[in-house]
């Protein structure tokens, strides 16, 4: 009808075309960059013998937090849906995974003086160091984050203001170099959890990812009225394919971890581990008296098994 205004609807999204060719330097956060990369370089030629792959990891980090800061992605991550998830997969997935692998806490440590280095190897095994590094701890951080902020309001009152829209960015860092540094990390850490309990934690986190990604492809228009529909259901989309295909990446290379990992023959960790001593010495009726040693280097355990074999061989019971 003329002279009626119509209501306006959300905006389509950028052509992907234009997310890539798009660049805006973002100044402050490029400064924060160079200087953490002259830091980390420094480090490293003042230690000497540091693994050049993890001082190529650093810069990988780096290079790829640059690319998310200046990039069509930060231009447009704000209003279209689509585009923020791609920035979302790479501040909680793909910067803090190549930011664990350089093992920047070890580096720091090797570099520090005596005193500091005893203040920071107390900080590290303090209690609330502990509880932070828990596994349980840093997969309900990760699961609250990914949750809270795509099927909630939030990301409603985030579209009408950039102050949440940059919180948002940091939150998906510290979650995720947070959850991967106990996920993959083979950094310095308070009780390092064995490579089983971390294959578990990535797959309970991956499950986490393809609920809320399976969720908002099946979004209705009122979910998010701010966003456009198709961006949504794209941007549910690329969480749980995108997001559980680099969660798989990063899963078989810590499968190579593992196997290359020299003090990980048999790594069930504690709990399973003793689960498995009283199976055994349920079965033989023994099974070592000390709980702190390993079942399989164990010589009374072993000798007891021997002996089971030994009467089975005979037809006793």
């Amino acid at each position: 009808m003329d002279g009626v205004q119509m209501p306006m609807g959300p905006t389509p999204g950028p052509a992907w075309a234009d997310v890539l060719t798009t660049w805006s330097p973002a100044w402050g956060v490029n400064v924060v960059l160079l200087v953490l990369a002259a830091l980390y370089l420094a480090a490293a030629r003042r230690h000497g013998g540091w693994p050049r792959r993890r001082t190529a990891s650093f810069l990988l980090a780096l290079v790829s937090g640059a690319v998310t800061w200046n990039s069509g992605i930060a231009v447009f991550g704000h209003q279209a849906f689509a585009v923020h998830m791609v920035m979302h997969l790479g501040l909680i997935m793909v910067v803090p995974a190549f930011w664990v692998a350089a093992h920047p806490l070890e580096l720091l440590r090797s570099v520090l003086p005596a005193r500091a280095g005893a203040r920071f190897d107390a900080a590290l095994d303090s209690r609330a160091s502990r509880a932070l590094f828990f596994p349980g701890t840093v997969l309900v951080f990760y699961a609250l984050v990914i949750v809270l902020t795509h099927l909630t309001s939030f990301m409603e009152a985030m579209a009408a203001s950039m102050a949440l829209h940059h919180a948002e960015q940091v939150l998906y860092l510290v979650a995720g170099v947070l959850f991967f540094h106990v996920a993959i990390g083979v950094d310095l850490m308070p009780n390092r959890p064995a490579y089983f309990v971390r294959y578990v934690l990535m797959a309970l986190a991956m499950g986490v990812d393809t609920l809320v990604g399976v969720v908002l492809m099946q979004a209705p228009a009122t979910m998010f009225p701010a966003y456009d529909l198709e961006g949504v259901h794209l941007g549910g989309a690329l969480m749980w394919v995108v997001g559980d295909g680099l969660m798989m990446v990063i899963m078989v290379l810590l499968g190579r971890l593992w196997v290359t990992d020299a003090t990980a023959k048999i790594d069930f960790g504690p709990w399973l581990e003793s689960a498995r001593r009283d199976a055994f010495r349920e079965q033989t009726g023994s099974g070592g008296e000390s709980s702190d040693a390993d079942l399989d280097d164990d010589d009374e355990a072993l000798a007891a098994y021997n002996r089971m074999l030994t009467r089975l061989n005979r037809g006793e019971h």
